[in-house]
């Protein structure tokens, strides 16, 4: 029993550790949805019109955990690789970029005024406006809705795992149902149903 009793103690003090961790990192993220810090407005935006394009777009994607996927093409007396993030950019049709962006057209783009220094080097330089012919391909609306969405989905779940993780930690004794059931089952299964829940709405 003594054992048990020492078992439990040192899986409880695991679930605090938890609970404040996930408590830290999902404050981090509320303070990022509230503040803002995932909408990009035009006004943090440099244009820069007349560029040309010295090859068709190209989609690009590396596999494996931190696998991404991204469109890039290149500009004509410009040393930097244009890049459109398809992680932040789920709305746009990537086919109408790849069909109807050619080499020697004349377009516009903006990026962020904080990447103005990656502009004309020899580096890659993310994206929030593609315009040829009056046309816009990236919806900055629908980027800014999804990302603040994910951002929000973030701190819930965190903050939920925070709460569970503090109740169990909160048991004095192990409870009978614990030695049925794992509570980290219990734990898992409640954040893909709030995962989903979240996803869908």
């Amino acid at each position: 029993m003594a054992e048990k009793v020492e078992d439990w103690e040192k899986k409880q003090k695991d679930y605090l550790a938890v609970a404040i961790i996930c408590l830290i990192i999902g404050t981090y993220f509320f303070m990022k949805v509230i503040n803002g810090s995932y909408i990009i407005k035009p006004s943090d935006l440099s244009v820069y019109d007349n560029l040309i394009t010295s090859e068709v777009p190209k989609f690009k994607e590396t596999k494996g955990k931190h696998g991404r996927r991204w469109i890039e093409f290149k500009c004509v007396d410009n040393r930097s690789t244009f890049e459109i993030a398809n992680f932040d950019y789920k709305c746009i049709n990537d086919n109408e970029i790849l069909n109807e962006i050619k080499a020697g057209d004349t377009i516009s783009i903006a990026i962020l005024k904080g990447d103005v220094e990656g502009f004309d080097n020899d580096t890659s330089c993310e994206i929030h406006s593609l315009i040829k012919n009056d046309k816009e391909y990236l919806d900055l609306q629908c980027r800014n809705k999804a990302d603040n969405k994910d951002g929000k989905m973030g701190f819930l779940i965190l903050f939920a795992i925070s709460i569970m993780t503090a109740i169990v930690y909160s048991f004095s004794g192990k409870p009978k149902l614990f030695n049925k059931v794992n509570p980290e089952i219990i734990i898992g299964i409640i954040v893909l149903i709030l995962f989903i829940i979240l996803r869908i709405n």
